[in-house]
């Protein structure tokens, strides 16, 4: 196992990361953080930040947005597929 430290902007490594050729579970927990800042905009508009990526969401009208973005749910089954 190797000792990661901070990986980058946004993201860090708390703790040793388990090997994937072990077949046993780690002794310790293995800790991995990663950061985002989000700013709301107008109406239901907000914009999600991670290193140089920048994530707009928005809702439709019915919801009080302007539905000029997919919604945050929509990020998330789409990372789910990913």
């Amino acid at each position: 196992m190797s000792t990661v430290p901070e990986t980058g902007p946004g993201v860090r490594v708390l703790s040793e990361r388990p090997s994937l050729d072990l077949p046993e579970l780690p002794q310790k927990p293995y800790e991995f953080v990663m950061e985002t800042e989000v700013e709301s905009l107008d109406k239901m508009h907000k914009v999600g930040r991670h290193r140089q990526f920048e994530i707009h969401v928005d809702e439709p009208a019915h919801m009080k947005g302007d539905d000029n973005h997919p919604q945050p749910l929509i990020y998330l089954a789409t990372g789910l597929g990913a």
